[in-house]
């Protein structure tokens, strides 16, 4: 029980500090593209999508080698990877290096995220699965929430020291695995994927629920893109907010999102509920739409602390629903990360394009059509489906 303890505390810091360092650099890269290579909105869109891109290649082709490793090397191993390729980025000043130092950190990030997840759901179902849900997206969105206002007020000092920053939580969570794994030989001796499952004698039992909320991690993911993305760009240039106040609107998505995460970890009453990832859906398109004619720093705040309540809800019913009942977690997670990451470079590199062209106004429109869509059709698919059942 203790080491189970130690295991659930463990995996939920190294979540959060692991995100906080990622989220950081993300919003870092906006302002360090536009600010050392006077980069287009587009082109900074385009280059923001470089990582993500590589890392939903990288998921897509790596085969089983995850599912051989112990869930605490392939986590270490990526950490020293993206430490290395930050670190690349912010000493060279060539746009070609730069593109490639993405490319390679969105590689070694396919070596984290789908690895916590099927580490900390590995042989738990229903309410069980749902607290471990709850630990994990808790953990990692408070380092969201945190990264938005930290990152803002270092890059008004320097990208590169908030490159710097990142770089030294990632050497910290590498250093703090290594010495729990060493200290408590429990996590020392997880064993990969493949050997619990055919030491385990599992049977599937998914869920069919997972692919509408699958739909909607896509949609939302697109939506979350374009606010770390296109709105520090649309807030900088037309709104002329500083750093900082960008940095506190993204810190009041983060936390009204880590809270969403916390009160759905108290409660189950979402769980397997078709209607519900209908709702969430069709509100954040309803939400976008609202939102056209916004151009204040209070009612963008109003924006954000909606978009942070559905986007908590689209993501703990995507890899709640995806994991429940399946066997080969890993795979599940990888679906899930794949999904998202599709999201965020519809959104990055779409809505680079259409506020180049277009305005934000446009965007939003956008991927509000685009939910609007998307609900509309799985709401179709699935009276057609039941009717042909019936």
């Amino acid at each position: 029980m203790k080491s189970s303890s130690i295991q659930f505390h463990t995996i939920n810091l190294a979540s959060f500090f692991s995100q906080l360092a990622i989220a950081m650099i993300n919003l870092t890269l906006v302002y360090h593209l536009r600010y050392h290579y006077d980069l287009s909105s587009s082109m900074i869109g385009l280059a923001a999508a470089s990582a993500p891109t590589s890392y939903l290649v990288s998921c897509l082709i790596k085969g089983k080698l995850p599912s051989n490793l112990r869930p605490r090397h392939a986590i270490m191993l990526s950490l020293a990877g993206m430490s290395a390729s930050i670190l690349v980025l912010s000493s060279v000043h060539h746009l070609a290096i730069t593109y490639l130092c993405l490319f390679l950190y969105g590689m070694w990030m396919s070596f984290l995220w789908p690895h916590v997840e099927e580490w900390f759901s590995r042989g738990k179902e229903g309410k069980e699965l749902g607290r471990a849900v709850n630990g994990f997206n808790v953990s990692w969105s408070l380092g969201v929430a945190l990264s938005s206002y930290l990152a803002g007020l270092l890059i008004e000092r320097s990208t590169i020291l908030a490159f710097l920053v990142s770089i030294g939580l990632f050497v910290m969570v590498f250093i703090g695995i290594r010495v729990v794994s060493t200290l408590v030989p429990a996590i020392r001796m997880v064993p990969g994927e493949t050997t619990h499952i055919e030491t385990s004698g599992l049977t599937d039992s998914s869920t069919p629920l997972r692919f509408y909320a699958w739909v909607g991690i896509v949609v939302l993911y697109s939506g979350m893109s374009i606010i770390l993305t296109i709105f520090p760009l649309y807030a900088h240039e037309e709104l002329l907010l500083r750093e900082s106040h960008v940095g506190l609107l993204l810190l009041i998505r983060g936390i009204t999102s880590c809270i969403g995460f916390f009160l759905l970890g108290r409660f189950s009453f979402w769980h397997f509920r078709k209607s519900l990832i209908f709702l969430v859906q069709g509100l954040f398109a309803l939400l976008c739409f609202s939102a056209l004619r916004f151009s204040s720093l209070f009612f963008y705040g109003f924006f954000f602390l909606l978009f942070g309540i559905l986007f908590s809800f689209a993501y703990a019913q995507s890899i709640f629903h995806g994991s429940s009942g399946a066997v080969r977690r890993s795979e599940r997670m990888i679906i899930h990360e794949v999904l998202l990451t599709i999201g965020t470079i519809l959104g990055s590199v779409g809505g680079g394009w259409l506020y180049q062209k277009f305005g934000f106004s446009n965007v939003l429109f956008s991927v509000g059509t685009l939910g609007a869509a998307a609900v509309g059709g799985e709401i179709l698919f699935s009276m057609y489906n039941r009717r042909r059942i019936r």
